[in-house]
């Protein structure tokens, strides 16, 4: 009994519901068909062990490669979590940039590391040729960094950086697809209110 009471309360903002959904999708697709075009960038990096330091403990010495290359890995990943560094890479691109939010400025790199010498960045841009001079500038700032930040007791470099070629990938979206992700949303933000107001009345 409940149940067919709470729709006969339903079916008299049917045309409210109905209306806000819609209204809720064509603004969605207004929206996604004036949204500039995203370029996602993604690069491989590859941290390589250049010059072993003799171990006299030969049965681990396998492990302590792989360990610092590990540990290297992970330093040059957390550089991309650096402002400092992010507006060299800029500055390298001769790229125009604006901190308005820092903890946004801070996350546009995605590092993410695949093994123990492996590491993937990802970064979105609005244009392929501003994205394409991004990465090969982080590449630059990078490789700088992973010179000056590691060297063996002769002042040789113990580990070297290489870079697999940018990829960049056109990612539209569906308008028509977030339309109806819209309307759906739309339609169940309208029961939200419908009830909310039957709230604030009783």
């Amino acid at each position: 009994m409940e149940l067919k009471q709470e729709l006969q309360y339903l079916k008299k903002f049917t045309w409210f519901i109905i209306g806000f959904g819609i209204i809720t999708a064509v603004a969605a697709f207004v929206i996604v068909k004036q949204r500039q075009p995203i370029y996602t960038t993604v690069v491989d990096y590859e941290v390589s062990l250049v010059n072993r330091p003799v171990s006299a403990d030969y049965q681990y010495g396998s492990y302590y490669d792989l360990k610092g290359a590990e540990l290297f890995t992970q330093y040059l990943m957390s550089l991309l979590n650096s402002a400092g560094v992010i507006e060299q890479i800029y500055q390298q691109a001769n790229v125009g940039y604006d901190i308005t939010n820092l903890a946004k400025f801070t996350s546009q790199f995605r590092a993410d590391q695949g093994s123990a010498q492996q590491f993937t960045v990802k970064f979105s841009r609005y244009q392929q040729a501003e994205a394409d001079t991004l990465a090969k500038a982080m590449t630059t700032v990078l490789t700088e960094h992973a010179v000056a930040a590691q060297q063996n007791e002769a002042g040789k470099n113990l580990f070297s950086l290489t870079a697999s070629t940018p990829v960049i990938v056109y990612e539209p979206l569906n308008p028509w697809l977030v339309a109806g992700a819209g309307l759906v949303a739309g339609w169940l933000l309208a029961g939200v209110l419908v009830y909310l107001k039957r709230y604030l009345q009783s």
